[in-house]
Parts: structure tokens; sequence; C-alpha cells
């Protein structure tokens, strides 16, 4: 018997990358898991994978921006499972811009799927995981909360709040007797479309983010995986006294003189 056996997840940007490990692992865990995405097409492929292989999990159309969107999510998750323990807010984009490239627009859209989303999803499930008698929130932050580079000003801006926002739900959470616990996962570099590109120009071959990677004590990527196994520590009574927490998991990057030579240390 899997470690979520009889809970519900939800998982933003379920389709692919670290949001598609997540999906896998809570699966694994024995989760029903629905996927929510805009990449119709690969979300519903990895949910019919998962139930071929007799997990649990559906796929459903979500724009993290959308208020409409999320209340349609959620009720028809509690509607067809009955309840709603997990939340894992992965869905973001980036723009790998300096200040002086960086346009409004592109602020406002990372801010709006990678701050906005998470705000209105939490808003969104924490009602229905109260019926449930409790939860798990997880919002996929990152490194560049700590890791301060000049591509990633906009990225590293809206991750910082959204980290901010997370303890700031878990206190209120805790304090009101909610019983839902709110932590953040902080991942470095891992082997994923966001990095390594899909087609066109790559964001590792762009010298700054090649000398992140370089730059990693433990020499190497992740594996989405590893931060798959992560979200299940989270989603899970593993973690029961923890909240308003942040999980880095890059590596030991945050820890090191980022741009110093390994050989001179």
């Amino acid at each position: 018997m899997g470690r979520l056996e009889g809970k519900t997840a939800i998982v933003t940007g379920g389709a692919r990358g670290l949001g598609g490990a997540a999906v896998d692992a809570l699966a694994a865990e024995g989760a029903v898991v629905v996927i929510a995405d805009m990449l119709d097409e690969a979300g519903a492929a990895r949910a019919a994978k998962l139930n071929a292989e007799g997990r649990k999990a559906e796929y459903v159309h979500l724009d993290v921006r959308d208020t409409a969107n999320w209340a349609a999510l959620v009720s028809g998750v509690v509607a067809r499972h009955g309840r709603l323990d997990i939340l894992v807010n992965n869905a973001g984009i980036n723009a790998p811009v300096t200040i002086e490239d960086a346009t409004a627009e592109q602020f406002r859209a990372i801010l709006e799927v990678n701050l906005i989303g998470p705000f209105l999803g939490m808003k969104a499930v924490i009602p229905a995981m109260r019926a449930s008698g409790g939860g798990s929130i997880i919002n996929m932050a990152s490194n560049s909360t700590q890791m301060v580079l000049p591509l990633t000003s906009l990225y590293g801006a809206s991750k910082s709040a959204l980290a901010n926002l997370t303890k700031s739900t878990a206190v209120h959470c805790a304090q009101r007797g909610y019983n839902i616990r709110v932590n953040s996962i902080h991942p470095g570099a891992h082997e994923t479309e966001m990095l390594l590109g899909n087609g066109g120009a790559k964001p590792a071959d762009i010298p700054q983010v090649r000398s992140l990677i370089n730059a990693i004590p433990m020499g190497r990527m992740g594996k989405p995986s590893e931060i798959g196994s992560v979200v299940v520590f989270l989603a899970s009574e593993d973690s029961s006294y923890m909240t308003a927490s942040e999980l880095f998991s890059d590596g030991g990057l945050t820890v090191v003189s980022f741009g110093a030579d390994p050989a001179q240390q």
C-alpha cells in the first residue's frame, strides 16, 4: 500500500518536466492524480500511460491565471473523487533576460503564471482541503530565491514572492487550525525542457547558465524524478510537522560561491 493511497492530488504543469515527475511519483504512491495543464496532448498522454500501468490519473485543461478555471477544476475533482488532499503548484514560465532587456509585458506574463497562478490555486483548494480534513500544498519555487543572476531577474523575483506567499499562507492555515501544510521546493538545474530547451536556442548553451551547471558541487544536474521524491515526502505524513519550510534540491549549489573555480577551493 502506497503512502498516498486514498488521497487525491492536483499537479499544475503536470504534463512534462518537473510537474510530470511529480505526477508519476504521486501516482506511484497510490494517489489519484489530476494532471492540470494547457498542453492537452502531452497531459492526456501522460494520464493514459499511468492508467495503462495500473495507476490512477486523469487530465484536465487548466489556465492557472483564470479564477473560473480553478473553481471548475476543484469542484470537478471533489465531485468525481469526493475529496482533495494535495496541490502541487508547479506550472511556471521563464524568460532569461536582464533588467535592461526585459519588458514590462514579459514581467507581467511571468508574474501571472508563477505567482498569481499559485495564489489563485491556494485560494481555490483551501476550502476543499478543509472539508477533506486537511491537506498539503506544495509550491514549486526555485533556488533563484537565493542564487542571484542577471538572467533570472524576472523569474527570480516571481519565485521569491512565491516563497514568501507560501510561508504566510502556511502560518495562516496553521493558526486557523485547518490542518493544511504549505511548503515550497527550490530546485536548481534539472534535466527538463525549460533548461535544456526543446528545439531552437538552448538556455543551457548560454555561458552564464553553463557556468551555473559547472558550479554544482555534485557535478551534475538533477533528474526530474529526484524532485518527484521530494514532492511525495511533502505530500505524505512523513513531513507531518513541516509547514512554511523551504526545501532546496540543487546539488548544494546555494551554499557555494557561484563562479569560483572549484580547483581553487
